[in-house]
């Protein structure tokens, strides 16, 4: 999937759990995998906590 703006670009809701479920599992082995993207955060509410865990998620 090269592009993700809405859950129904997932196709599958299952086959993107289970892939969701095995980087999770062992996240040193895909390093790489968010190397060289960008994440867009986008605040329509002022809400420094929702904010600061979310740029947090993103980082990691």
């Amino acid at each position: 999937m090269r592009y993700f703006t809405n859950v129904h670009d997932l196709g599958d809701l299952k086959s993107a759990l289970a892939e969701a479920f095995e980087i999770k599992k062992d996240r040193y082995k895909y390093e790489t995998l968010g190397k060289h993207k960008t994440c867009l955060l986008i605040f329509f509410n002022n809400s420094l906590r929702t904010r600061l865990s979310t740029q947090k998620a993103a980082r990691n």
